[in-house]
C-alpha cells in the first residue's frame, strides 16, 4: 500500500495506462526496441547506427510518467565532458530542453525521444568528426 500513491493520476494523466499506451505506441512504431514495464516504470532498450560508415550504438531508456525521461548509451559508455550535450549528474543524454515545453508530461516517447537520440548519436558522430558540438543547445554545464 505504501507505493499506491505512484498510481494517482498526474495532472491528470493515468500513470498505469499511460505506461501501457507508451509500450504499444513504441512497438508498433518500432521494431528495433525492446520494451517492458516493471512496476511504475518503462524500460526500453534499443539502437542506432547513424550512418553505414558508423557504429551500431545502443541505448537504455527509463521513464516513469511525471518524471523526466533519461536515455544513457549503453554500448559504447560515452563519458561525461563539458564537450557534448550530457547530463553531468547521471551522465545520461540531454535531448531537450525543458523551458522551451518541446517534451511535457503529455508528450509520447514514440515522436519525441526515440527521434531525439537518434539526432543526438548524430550529433554525437559529427562532434567526433569536428571537435565541436554543432546542434543548437542552451548551455548547462554542472548540471
Amino acid at each position: 500500500m505504501a507505493d499506491s500513491y505512484k498510481y494517482i493520476p498526474y495532472k491528470g494523466v493515468n500513470p498505469v495506462k499511460r505506461l501501457y499506451e507508451e509500450k504499444f505506441l513504441l512497438e508498433k512504431a518500432y521494431d528495433f526496441l525492446n520494451v517492458l514495464i516493471r512496476g511504475n516504470t518503462l524500460f526500453v532498450t534499443g539502437y542506432y547506427q547513424p550512418s553505414e560508415y558508423s557504429i551500431v550504438y545502443e541505448y537504455k531508456l527509463k521513464f516513469t510518467p511525471g518524471i523526466r525521461p533519461q536515455v544513457f548509451s549503453t554500448q559504447p559508455q560515452i563519458a561525461y565532458n563539458d564537450d557534448i550535450h550530457m547530463y553531468s549528474r547521471d551522465g545520461s543524454l540531454c535531448l531537450f530542453y525543458p523551458k522551451d515545453y518541446s517534451f511535457t508530461h503529455l508528450s509520447y516517447l514514440f515522436n519525441t525521444i526515440i527521434p531525439w537520440i537518434h539526432e543526438w548519436y548524430l550529433y554525437y558522430e559529427l562532434y567526433l568528426l569536428k571537435g565541436k558540438w554543432l546542434h543548437p543547445y542552451v548551455g548547462h554545464r554542472r548540471i
